[in-house]
């Protein structure tokens, strides 16, 4: 939940977040994979505020602070807050993998530093942004995004590189 109360001049305005993440270990592949993973997100968020007040003086929140979807975490093919209005849903899967084979830890720079493993992952985001809370308009003309990444752990840090495509645009 967040709240914005009434300060000054600004509408006061609300909005709620759920998200759930799920992950089911597939095992080992032979001598292909020592693990395989799968990832499940759910994400859903709306504005009850969004109509409150005066026409062309509604308690909506600021772009950067509302329900949008798109960058990083939610519809990666799009940059991030592309699409935003009172009310959204999105579900994300991942495959991921980790290689039995490991050759970052033999590179040049990379063998100055501790890489204990990396990852490939394919994955999928489908959500829709719309400006009201209504499951059925919120599951029609949904986007989707698809894409793959390579994952590694250097000292305890995990870098990520991904590229995700949609039929609009693509973002690496």
């Amino acid at each position: 939940m967040t709240y914005a109360p009434d300060i000054g001049n600004d509408n006061p305005w609300s909005t709620w977040e759920f998200q759930n993440s799920q992950f089911w270990d597939l095992g080992a592949l032979g001598t292909l994979f020592n693990k395989q993973v799968l990832a499940f997100d759910f994400y859903t968020a709306g504005t009850p505020s969004w109509d409150n007040g005066t026409s062309g003086n509604e308690n909506r929140p600021p772009e950067y602070a509302g329900v949008r979807l798109g960058g990083l975490y939610r519809q990666r093919a799009f940059s991030g807050g592309r699409f935003t209005g009172q009310a959204a849903i999105n579900y994300s899967l991942e495959y991921r993998v980790m290689p039995d084979w490991q050759p970052l830890q033999n590179w040049p720079i990379f063998d100055l530093y501790n890489v204990p493993w990396w990852q490939w992952v394919v994955f999928t985001d489908v959500g829709r942004v719309a400006d009201e809370y209504n499951l059925a308009t919120l599951h029609q003309d949904m986007r989707s995004s698809f894409g793959g990444a390579s994952r590694f752990q250097i000292e305890g840090i995990v870098v990520r590189t991904e590229m995700a495509w949609s039929s609009e645009e693509s973002v690496f």
